[in-house]
């Protein structure tokens, strides 16, 4: 992807082809080997790093002009640190190895006041100027432009494009935490679709779909996302359906269009992580007795609805289970079909709902791998009736 996007995009050409050093890793683009002073005039060498706004196709103007620095503050010729850069915060603090100490704050100047750089070409060269001017005092052949272009460690981004969210946010280093996550979807209905919608934007690098159903107009009410009437005819398995509209963001979306069964059980095999979003069932039992069996990790969700003469009531259930936990929360997952929801079989549109739960369960699984700090309780229950979430204890 990143060799790509540096192809189709004028402004990342034009540096690759003028030599400097530029890849792109975690929705930054990474120049390398920029020369600078440092207190006692020696001349050492830095990164730059800026979040990447970019699509599939090709750059868009930057629309931040901060550049974090990594390699130490850059000085001017009389050993003064360098304040033409105007100093800030870094915007990234750690890519990969390279930690970033400081920040630079350059704000270009137009006939009416402040503007916005045009490219990452004109923002690379204007601090890189600012910088290798003082150097080039000291040593008139210093220069950022080395004529490499480094293989990046992204050519097997999980991202189709740059996750300048995470880039911008400042979030990449705990993004980073999912990276080697392998997480097995085993069921995709409505709110099996929202968990998808959620954990296809976290860079996971492998994502198995398992449901043996088919998309039927009807299912797309509670689901997230609308089809196209022509991608109904005739139904596509769910799994494919979501294969092909999430691969259009993310890498290593793999449909299996079977249920899991002890036949299929082998789809577990190297995941990391499950979702379960299936109805209560005697398979159920089986898939939960697997997964504790692999020491596997994984949260269960699902919703117990009723019709009344107020409305609709009930609850949201998501339930992590981890090793540590197995035996209390056990309890919380129901796998007799005896408690089924008619009001919900019967394909009620409560897409809400679907995707209230969805969020229930990522945020339990983001808590357990610690992207969000975690204090509460593995069982989550919201009550449809009172608007009240409950962090039940196991």
């Amino acid at each position: 992807m990143s060799r790509q996007l540096i192809n189709r995009s004028e402004d990342l050409q034009r540096l690759a082809s003028e030599g400097f050093a530029i890849r792109i890793e975690a929705g930054h683009l990474l120049v390398e080997e920029i020369p600078f002073l440092d207190e006692n005039g020696c001349i050492r060498h830095g990164v730059f790093a800026c979040p990447l706004d970019a699509t599939d196709e090709a750059t868009l103007p930057p629309r931040d002009h901060v550049m974090s620095f990594s390699g130490g503050m850059p000085h001017d010729r009389h050993g003064k640190p360098l304040a033409a850069l105007g100093l800030t915060s870094p915007r990234c603090s750690v890519i990969g190895s390279l930690v970033f100490q400081h920040g630079f704050s350059n704000k270009l100047r137009g006939p009416r006041g402040p503007r916005s750089y045009e490219s990452f070409y004109e923002k690379v060269i204007t601090y890189g100027d600012i910088i290798i001017g003082e150097v080039q005092a000291i040593d008139p052949s210093a220069t950022a432009r080395v004529g490499a272009l480094p293989t990046s460690d992204t050519e097997n981004d999980p991202f189709v494009y740059p996750d300048s969210a995470s880039a911008r946010a400042g979030t990449v280093e705990l993004a980073s935490k999912f990276k080697d996550e392998i997480v097995a979807f085993i069921g995709l209905g409505g709110t099996g679709g929202y968990i998808l919608d959620h954990v296809a934007k976290t860079p996971v690098c492998e994502t198995r779909l398992i449901d043996g159903d088919r998309l039927y107009p009807f299912n797309t009410f509670r689901a997230p996302g609308a089809p196209h009437k022509s991608e109904l005819q005739p139904p596509p398995y769910k799994v494919d359906y979501y294969a092909h509209r999430y691969g259009l963001i993310k890498r290593n979306i793999i449909p299996h269009a079977v249920n899991l069964t002890p036949e299929t059980f082998y789809l577990l095999d190297r995941t990391t992580f499950a979702f379960v979003s299936i109805d209560p069932c005697p398979e159920k039992a089986a898939i939960m007795a697997e997964l504790e069996r692999r020491a596997l990790p994984f949260v269960d969700s699902g919703m117990g609805l009723h019709k009344g003469s107020n409305g609709i009531g009930g609850t949201l259930r998501a339930v992590l289970s981890t090793e540590a936990n197995r035996d209390r929360v056990r309890p919380h997952i129901p796998v007799d079909p005896g408690g089924r929801d008619p009001i919900y079989e019967n394909n009620i549109q409560i897409s809400d709902l679907n995707s209230l739960n969805a969020n229930m369960a990522v945020q339990l699984w983001k808590s357990f791998r610690g992207f969000y700090a975690d204090f509460g309780e593995p069982v989550w229950l919201y009550q449809v009736e009172t608007r009240q979430f409950i962090r039940e204890a196991a």
